[in-house]
């Protein structure tokens, strides 16, 4: 007996296809709604999420300020870079202080938001965390700016030594002989460098250690005169004016800045203390309210107990409900 076999190999193809469209029209229905309803911040999550990221890059500009800052060269200690980097960070803890302030009138104020009681406690904590890191910020900036002071006070001290040092040296030495003589110079016409070493009087002998500045004696009895070190002396003076000059205003500029973060420290201990008042009055209402809850029950349980112990009071009503019962029967 043959068994006859029939190819269905064309309706499985179309089987399948008509599958995969049906899927492909699904998949096509679920992925706009899918994309029209994305998980959504709420205005304090992002505003929240913005502070701490600013936090953080201030946080690393005042590393940067502090690695420079505790540097102790005399010279090159790129009094721009950290002039610049702490006009940075003064601008941006006071942007970050505006951004706090605002935040917190948000949650005082957003009567448009319905929220409950967990989320306002947790929206405060996130206020009371993000004023603790800036509060922690802000004295971080304060010590490095009093560390510069310091540095530079020294830097200061050290060059008014330096340069008070050069000039006792300077007025300490003799005068020279050739000064002496310069109104019986000679030989001016071919060079006004060369002196006589003969006065008019007597002659002076040539000391090679009284006067640094005059070289050894020709063949014809004159020196080589060398005037430029005190105009050398007088420039080195001029430019150490100039950087005590440059020195005192980058103090003065620090002290500005010091009291300025002091008022913006001043200003974050009132907002902690703020927050930490309002935490207090919701620990006392969550303190009374427990208390009062657990009155309740109190009272609860003795009535429970007081009617559970009196039996004979519900065979009262029993037996009352019965005679009215038979009462009713006996009437209809």
């Amino acid at each position: 007996m043959s068994l006859s076999i029939q190819n269905r190999t064309f309706e499985f193809q179309q089987c399948v296809t008509s599958y995969d469209k049906i899927n492909r029209k699904q998949h096509n229905y679920i992925k706009p709604n899918n994309q029209e309803w994305p998980p959504k911040k709420s205005k304090f999550s992002q505003q929240a999420s913005i502070i701490a990221k600013d936090i953080v890059h201030v946080t690393e500009l005042l590393s940067k300020l502090a690695l420079l800052a505790k540097r102790k060269p005399l010279f090159d200690d790129k009094p721009v870079e950290i002039g610049e980097l702490t006009y940075v960070i003064k601008q941006e803890i006071f942007k970050i202080e505006q951004n706090m302030q605002n935040l917190q009138r948000f949650v005082k104020g957003d009567a448009s938001v319905v929220v409950d009681s967990q989320t306002t406690q947790f929206s405060k904590n996130v206020l009371n965390l993000l004023n603790s890191k800036m509060k922690n910020v802000s004295g971080e900036f304060k010590n490095v700016l009093e560390i510069r002071q310091k540095n530079e006070i020294m830097n200061k001290n050290r060059t008014e030594n330096f340069l008070s040092a050069a000039s006792n040296h300077r007025s300490s030495n003799n005068p020279s002989p050739l000064v002496e003589s310069g109104d019986h110079l000679s030989n001016l016409g071919e060079n006004p460098y060369l002196m006589n070493t003969q006065r008019a009087e007597s002659p002076l002998p040539y000391d090679p250690d009284a006067d640094p500045d005059v070289s050894y004696p020709y063949s014809n009895g004159e020196y080589l005169s060398i005037p430029n070190q005190t105009q050398q002396m007088l420039l080195m003076e001029e430019q150490g004016g100039q950087y005590l000059q440059q020195r005192n205003r980058a103090v003065e500029t620090i002290e500005s800045t010091i009291n300025e973060v002091g008022n913006l420290f001043q200003q974050l201990a009132t907002m902690v203390s703020e927050q930490g008042e309002q935490i207090q009055r919701i620990d006392e209402n969550v303190e009374d309210i427990s208390l009062n809850i657990s009155g309740a029950q109190r009272e609860l349980l003795k009535y429970y107990a007081h009617i559970t112990s009196n039996r004979w009071l519900f065979l009262k009503i029993f037996g009352v409900l019965i005679v009215f019962f038979f009462l009713w029967v006996l009437v209809s």
